[in-house]
């Protein structure tokens, strides 16, 4: 019994020995591995964490397709082909200089944007004992240790001579290298924008040798319109501009990369949000050496407008504008100095713009004839002296005062005043009435409306002209609520609200009832006559009708996101008779055979309404610097300008026009005239044919009856 006992416990000693020495076995076995993981093959390791990670990637996605008002597609994209470097913080630079290389040998890329610092740096990375041999040993040892100083003295002592042992594939390389470096760690960098299909194809066989290489599609912007692109449209930025350094800060603050594309100007940069799109969301995996992408959202292109403007009125107006300035030019001299017209129109009742145009006309030496730039954006940002276009205003305010009562006669005479000042109409007009004043555009009506405002001083020749300079202040609040004086609420960026007359004087309060003191925008003239023509309801000038969420449907499928709603700034509180009285004498400045624009308007058939205006200025430069003739005097010249709107009874559609030294103060020229005229037929020959055609196509619509078939 005992000896059982003793050869069981034997056996169960022996059994935990060889338990213990299988543990310190495998313990050292862990042990060896760790060490080897940790220590020995630790590097190999690492690189095949390098090799294999997963990213997530965004991508651009279209902006945003605008319409004009009757859905033409004004700004659309064009896709084009792209190859791109996905940048990453743990790629050497000799491996992606590998790797530019294998595409300099799949693709064409121009290099002639490399500049002389990056050709000499190319040298000495292709050449190092060559441009180290550029310093002499003496000046190796003496900066050596100054390695600014010592790079500076190479790059100045490489010569033409030395580069041009670069090859076309060098630099090739070199300048898709640079491409490759741009922005910061997962930034996706364009390579080559416009790729063809070949080069496409050829890259696409190759990427599993180029790791962070890939093919993509991106865009550019079109303007497919008949109105072709307009500077409201704006500009957006090339991928090479990436974010404008003054407001990158905030892009990257709101999730864009250094180099994506933005609104850099107008409604492209004003509705940047919306444009934009959101960008599609990629997985990127990157494991040994080959990169793959798995697409987790697709995007959504930027959402869609649809513009106020009529690309075909749009058209029409350009040409005219072009056309009449052209033959102003050519055909009369006293129009030596016009160089620029502006012309906005829009429907009075909601503010919509239908078109805006501005044109700068040059002489071109080279080409030996006229050439046009588009100056549109002077409609809302160029302020000039608009004339007897104001009268309307100023008259409402001499009803408003008491200073002028319905039907008033005035004497309409030469005046003259203590210290020689003189003042008068264009032309002796006699006693007129407060209608006649505004369709003869009479200066003296005025002028005695506002002596007897500013004092209640009734005329005499040669009195002493001292009168009340609040009354300017009187003016200049009655005229803001027309528009005249302050912003207009225009949905574009940097709009000039004029510039205010400094001087206070009578003489220059006077001058200010005619409109030849405070100074205004083509687009603040429209939108005082469309608030008399509204009956004083005054609406903001807007160039956005409608937005779409983006879709491939034709516009009247798409879903509407915000729909335009007319913005009433302001309705001025006016008497209606007043007003009944000023749009009389403005249907009689254009209608009446005594009207300031009958020769022009005669034979309008759209009932038009309007006031003409001649603004007395010195003739500038290109630069705005005064000119002078022969004799060291300034050049007098007239502004000519003109607002209208028809039909009188019911209007919608309204215009302002102004040509900034349009004529000599010895000659007229109807320019002004000319512009508005043609162009206001354009809009109604528009509406017509338009018309015309929705009745045929009703008409056939109605005609076609289905044939059933015989069995």
């Amino acid at each position: 019994m005992l000896d059982k006992l003793l050869k069981l416990i034997k056996s169960l000693v022996f059994r935990i020995n060889v338990l213990k020495a299988v543990c310190l076995i495998l313990f050292l076995v862990v042990i060896f591995r760790l060490y080897a993981i940790q220590v020995t093959y630790s590097s190999d390791y690492q690189a095949f964490i390098d090799r294999t990670s997963t990213i997530a990637l965004q991508k651009n996605v279209p902006r945003g397709v605008i319409y004009d008002r009757n859905r033409a597609v004004l700004v659309d994209n064009q896709a084009v082909n792209t190859i791109t470097y996905q940048l990453y913080s743990g790629v050497s630079s000799s491996e992606m200089k590998e790797i530019a290389g294998k595409l300099a040998d799949l693709i064409e890329v121009e290099f002639d944007k490399l500049t002389s610092r990056d050709l000499k740096d190319l040298y000495i990375e292709i050449f190092p004992e060559d441009a180290k041999a550029l310093l002499t040993e003496q000046e190796q040892k003496e900066l050596a240790s100054d390695n600014d100083a010592y790079y500076q003295l190479q790059l100045s002592r490489i010569t033409e001579e030395h580069l041009n042992q670069l090859t076309d594939h060098d630099k090739e390389t070199h300048a898709i290298f640079i491409k490759m470096n741009k922005g910061t760690n997962l930034t996706s960098n364009i390579v080559k924008q416009g790729a063809t299909e070949e080069e496409i194809a050829v890259v696409n066989e190759h990427l599993e040798e180029m790791p962070g290489v890939n093919t993509d599609v991106d865009w550019n912007r079109t303007y497919p319109s008949v109105a072709q692109w307009h500077p409201i449209y704006g500009r957006v930025s090339t991928y090479e501009q990436g974010l404008p350094a003054t407001s990158s800060g905030y892009y990257l603050a709101h999730d864009y990369q250094s180099n994506d594309r933005v609104g850099l100007s107008q409604l492209e940069y004003y509705y940047e949000d919306l444009l934009r799109g959101y960008k599609s969301q990629y997985v990127l995996t990157k494991e040994n050496e080959v990169s793959s992408y798995d697409e987790i959202y697709e995007g959504q292109r930027g959402y869609e407008m649809v513009l106020t403007i009529d690309a075909d009125l749009q058209a029409a107006v350009n040409q005219i504008v072009e056309e009449e300035m052209l033959s102003a030019k050519k055909n009369s001299s006293t129009t030596k100095y016009l160089r620029e017209a502006y012309i906005v129109m829009t429907n009075p009742n909601t503010g919509e713009i239908l078109a805006m145009t501005g044109r700068i006309i040059e002489w071109d030496d080279e080409k030996k004839e006229y050439v046009f730039t588009d100056n549109s954006l002077g409609t809302f940002q160029n302020s000039f002296t608009m004339g007897s276009v104001v009268k309307g205003a100023t008259l409402l305010a001499g009803y408003n005062a008491n200073a002028t009562t319905l039907g008033q006669v005035r004497l309409d005479e030469k005046m003259s005043f203590k210290g020689g000042l003189i003042k008068g109409s264009w032309k002796v007009m006699g006693n007129i009435n407060d209608i006649t004043a505004l369709t003869q555009s009479s200066n003296v009506y005025f002028f005695k409306q506002t002596m007897s405002l500013a004092g209640g001083v009734n005329y005499y020749a040669g009195m002493p002209l001292v009168l009340d300079l609040d009354v300017f202040d009187y003016y200049r609040s009655f005229f803001n609520q027309f528009g005249l004086g302050v912003a207009t609420g225009i949905d574009l960026p940097n709009e000039s609200t004029g510039l205010i007359e400094s001087q206070r004087t009578s003489g220059k309060l006077l001058d200010f009832s005619i409109g030849q003191a405070d100074i205004y925008t083509t687009m603040q003239l429209v939108q005082y006559g469309s608030t008399i023509a509204t009956n004083g309801k005054r609406f903001a000038p807007t160039l956005v009708k409608e937005i779409y969420l983006p879709s491939n449907e034709e516009v009247d499928g798409k879903q509407l996101l915000e729909g335009f709603t007319p913005r009433l700034l302001n309705v001025v509180d006016l008497n209606e008779k007043h007003l009944e009285q000023v749009k009389k004498g403005f249907v009689g400045a254009l209608q009446s055979s005594n009207g300031t624009g009958y020769s022009v308007f005669a034979k309008a058939t759209y009932n038009p309404a309007g006031k003409t205006g001649t603004a007395e200025e010195y003739a500038r430069d290109e630069e705005g610097k005064y000119m002078r003739d022969s004799n060291g005097e300034l050049i007098e010249v007239h502004n000519r300008t003109l607002i209208a709107y028809a039909p009188a009874d019911s209007p919608e559609i309204a215009i302002s026009v102004v040509v900034p030294q349009g004529e000599l103060t010895t000659q007229s020229h109807p320019i002004s005239l000319n512009i508005g005229q043609r162009s206001m037929q354009a809009y109604f020959d528009l509406k017509k044919e338009r018309a015309e055609a929705e009745k045929t196509e009703t008409e056939n619509a109605d005609s076609t009856i289905p044939v059933s078939q015989e069995e």
